[in-house]
């Protein structure tokens, strides 16, 4: 049913505003809603849905989207409930190491390494699949630790009284960056 639904509103495009997937005990958030831009209302009450999709949240940094009503009540994106994390020491792989190095130095303007990267395609594909760290802005190819932050939602959404923070889902290069987050972020973790 959930995919009749989306499918309908993916068929309206840019006219639809409202999308209704209410207790449809999905387990994520529909990533396709990030090829609406004119959505207004998002509906996703008392389902499953641990955290935002980052789709939508890569494409609009969520806080931006021009929606005027969330209602989201009712799923696990809500459960603050910390853990201690064991923290392992930072082992990258050679490829790893590498990609940062490229991916910095061109967002610095290297202009030796911009010319020499047009020679090879396949290294430019690599590093576009590409992440900045929240934290401390840097480039990184692997997604090193998965994090989700509470922030207030904007003033001009119309959501449930009871809503306080909507989480948005943030990805850090390494515990050192971990380390310097703020009181808001949290590690997402298997429990």
């Amino acid at each position: 049913m959930a995919e009749k639904l989306l499918i309908r509103a993916l068929q309206g495009g840019k006219s639809t505003k409202i999308v209704t997937l209410n207790g449809k005990k999905m387990t994520k958030m529909p990533s396709v809603l990030g090829n609406l831009p004119g959505l207004k209302t998002l509906r996703l009450q008392n389902n499953l849905i641990p955290y935002v999709c980052p789709e939508i949240s890569a494409l609009t940094q969520f806080q931006n989207l021009k929606l005027r009503e969330f209602y989201c009540e009712g799923n696990p994106l809500f459960l603050k409930k910390p853990v201690h994390a064991v923290k392992q020491e930072d082992i990258w792989s050679l490829q790893e190491i590498t990609s940062r190095f490229i991916m910095n130095q061109l967002a610095e303007k290297n202009h030796f390494l911009t010319r020499a990267i047009e020679w090879y395609p396949q290294v430019r594909s690599m590093i576009s699949q590409g992440r900045k760290c929240a934290i401390c802005g840097r480039s990184f190819l692997t997604i090193w630790l998965e994090c989700v932050e509470f922030f207030p939602p904007s003033k001009n959404w119309k959501i449930s009284r009871n809503l306080q923070l909507v989480p948005l889902r943030i990805l850090i290069c390494s515990y050192k960056c971990f380390d310097q987050r703020g009181p808001n972020l949290f590690g997402i973790a298997q429990v």
